[in-house]
């Protein structure tokens, strides 16, 4: 099974189980050890076998040198066996233009009339508000490229994930980042494990991706968007993922920019585990 392990930026410190960790097998445990230590593990077998040597010219009792032996082959048996991994490392493109984080002020809601919802198949709108309309647009439009996708515009595989987490403190934080599991990922790292795999033979491959997560915290206001849209539209269902631009102090929509999406995530900052994204984020 691939692994994909997210870095932090800023922090910049990576599990040591990404290098060497120990899984249990069928029937007995497996050592998983990154190649770079490939030469050390060699190194190590060839001293328990020099020891091995030595200990059988020194005068031991049999009892004795019977436990050593089955100690040392154990030892040795349990190293002979273990599973070299090598790394191929992602790095999601950054955008060609600098990232202001003051630009994204709120979070702005279209709701349809509810007249004309129905018979017009009208859906709604959410997405960050920023401050300028330029900036609105050029985050989207490199938003647009996480999503490999026929049409850009429809994000309908989830590979732009949006999610919503409910804080302890009557607040909530908007997350929207590249979905580490989306497909073309598992494609290009399949046909590099498969043009490699005579010369990394025996060798398995672990899968890292590092990409750009944003985030932003607001109150939550009673009788706010917020609460009407999470309460009217459905986790599954059809809506738009649009950037907004403040004008007047009113966010407006950018409807050239939007991207239709039917996935998004909402849970309570304690049911997240290690394995969500938003956990590491706050």
């Amino acid at each position: 099974m691939e692994q994909k392990m997210k870095i932090r930026i800023g922090s910049w410190k990576i599990d040591s189980r990404s290098l060497i960790r120990i899984e249990w097998g069928k029937f007995y445990p497996k050592l998983i050890v990154h190649e770079k230590f490939e030469k050390k593990i060699k190194i190590l077998l060839r001293l328990l076998t020099a020891i091995g040597i030595g200990t059988s010219i020194i005068s031991l009792s049999p009892v004795f040198s019977l436990m050593l032996a089955i100690v040392l082959l154990g030892i040795e048996q349990f190293f002979e066996k273990v599973l070299f991994e090598y790394t191929i490392f992602v790095v999601q493109p950054y955008p060609d233009f600098e990232i202001e984080y003051s630009q994204w002020l709120t979070n702005g809601y279209l709701f349809p009339n509810p007249e004309f919802k129905e018979k017009h198949n009208l859906i709604y709108h959410f997405g960050p508000a920023y401050k300028t309309r330029d900036y609105a647009n050029k985050f989207f439009e490199y938003l647009k490229s996480w999503n490999q996708a026929e049409n850009p515009s429809e994000d309908l595989d989830n590979n732009i994930c949006l999610s919503f987490i409910l804080e302890e403190d009557n607040s909530y934080t908007t997350y929207f980042y590249a979905n580490p599991n989306r497909k073309w990922l598992d494609h290009m790292f399949y046909h590099y494990r498969k043009n490699n795999q005579l010369k990394l033979y025996g060798k398995n491959q672990q899968s890292m991706v590092m990409q750009m997560i944003y985030w932003k915290n607001l109150k939550i206001v009673e009788g706010t968007s917020f609460t009407k849209f999470i309460d009217e539209q459905p986790e599954n269902k059809e809506f738009f993922f649009a950037p907004f631009f403040i004008e007047n102090g009113t966010p407006i929509v950018l409807e050239k920019s939007k991207i239709l999406k039917k996935h998004y995530s909402l849970k309570k900052r304690s049911e997240l585990n290690k394995e969500d994204v938003e956990y590491h984020y706050k």
